[in-house]
Formats: structure tokens, sequence, C-alpha cells
């Protein structure tokens, strides 16, 4: 098959794509813990993503960034977290070279929450710029709807060091989980009060915003939830969903004009 990674093609090769209209996705995500049975590199899964979406949408995907915006992991050995100007001055001056190449339709694959802030940031300062619609696109988000969740994992609470990334990495790159090194999982009260993520506590029904790391709110294995639910099979799930539907959506946003008026 034909390589969609511009990485692998020459400069002449990334001119013609360009010449027939293809889409640019530039994946990214992180480099962070996950418990302590997978494997740091979520952005794996994000390129894997990217390159089957672009193989079937007929579209090309520039180097995966595997680094981002991870400040509250940053404690565990292993995790690479960029400061948030550094990810946002990345991440524009990748997206300023490729709309310099003359791609008239780029996506950023985003497979890090803790990053959508800070690109959506950029995509209106390139609105703002240049004139052009560039979508944050969340991968997970396409497959990880109400509904397949409830058939994958019934009642069973889900979370970070846990699923569904182990289960994704087990059906990706299954020597690189170790489920018996799973460890105590749990997702700690602060001062008396739930977490609603890692930003936030929760008072009398309302979302307070607090500065929370990980281990303020996990055992020291980093895990939120029951690592045990992890299975090659609801990977596979959730991957095929996720390319599924992203390919559906490359496909109209090919067909939209992307471009506004700037300022």
């Amino acid at each position: 098959m034909e390589t969609v990674r511009t990485a692998e093609m020459s400069w002449r090769q990334v001119e013609e794509v360009v010449a027939r209209g293809a889409a640019a996705i530039f994946p990214l995500a992180s480099t962070e813990e996950h418990g302590p049975h997978a494997p740091t590199g979520d952005y794996l899964a994000t390129d894997v993503i990217a390159e089957r979406v672009a193989q079937q949408s007929g579209d090309v995907m520039f180097p995966t960034l595997p680094f981002g915006y991870s400040e509250y992991f940053r404690h565990y050995p292993g995790t690479i977290t960029l400061g948030s100007e550094t990810l946002f001055r990345v991440v524009e001056d990748v997206v300023e070279c490729i709309i310099g190449h003359g791609f008239k339709h780029i996506a950023l694959f985003n497979g890090h929450n803790g990053n959508d802030a800070i690109l959506i940031q950029l995509s209106r300062k390139i609105r703002r710029k240049h004139g052009l619609m560039v979508p944050v696109v969340a991968p997970f988000a396409f497959a990880m709807t109400p509904q397949l969740v409830k058939e994958l994992y019934g009642d069973n609470p889900i979370g970070h060091g846990a699923e569904p990334m182990g289960s994704i990495m087990m059906h990706l790159r299954p020597e690189t989980v170790q489920m018996d090194r799973v460890e105590d999982w749990a997702t700690r009260e602060v001062h008396g009060l739930k977490p609603a993520n890692l930003n936030g506590l929760r008072f009398e029904g309302v979302t307070i915003g607090f500065p929370l790391n990980m281990e303020d709110i996990t055992p020291p294995s980093g895990s939120l939830s029951d690592p045990n639910l992890a299975s090659a099979e609801r990977g596979k799930r959730i991957i095929d969903e996720s390319v599924t539907r992203l390919v559906r959506f490359m496909n109209w946003f090919k067909n939209i004009d992307s471009r506004v008026e700037a300022g």
C-alpha cells in the first residue's frame, strides 16, 4: 500500500499530494503515565489511527508529535510535558509550514485531552491570521460514545491509568502491556470532595477549579479505575469505531470550504 506518511515521501511527492487536493492530518497526543501496566506513549495509538484514516480517506499525515501538556502527570517517571506556550508555538510552527505548502484542509488529530484548550486557542489564531478553519479532532471521542462505553464496560467505571488505554494498547501493541504489574486503583477524595477531573473538585454539585495532580486523587499506581477490564477485543472495537467515524469526518471536511475572512 502506498504510504500516507509525508515523512516517507519526497518533497515532490508531497507537492503532488497537495495538487490533487488531499487534506493534511497532523496527529499529536502525549507521553505520560497510564498506570504501572501500560506504556507511557499514548501517542502511538493516535499515530496508528491517523495512518488508517488517511489510507481510507485518501489523505496524508505529518509526523506525530509525541509530547503534549501533561503537567499533572509530570512526577511519574517517563512522563514528558511541554509547557502550554511551548506546545502552542510548536504546533503553530508546524501548521504554518503545512499552510505554506498549499494544503487547503488541515486537521489536528489530538489524542490527549490536556492539549484541547491550547489547540483551540491556536485554531482561533490561525483563523484570524490566515482565514483558515483548522478543526481540533479528538479521535477517541469518536469511539467512546455513551452507547459504546455502556456496551463495552457496562456499569464499571473507567478512567485514566486503566481504561480505555489498556485495551487500546493490548490490541495495538500487546507486548507493551504487562497485566502482572497491575496495582491498586481508586478515585480518592481531596479534602472530602470528589474530583470532577484533574482541574476541579465538586462542591455542592458545582465544579470548582483546583490545580490537582494525579497523585492527589489516586493511589501510588496512578490508576483511577480497574485496569483488569482491559482486553484486546475491547481495544479493537474502540480503534475500529474511531477510524470508521473519522474517515466519514475527513470526507465531509474536504467537501466544505475551510476558508473564511481573516481578521
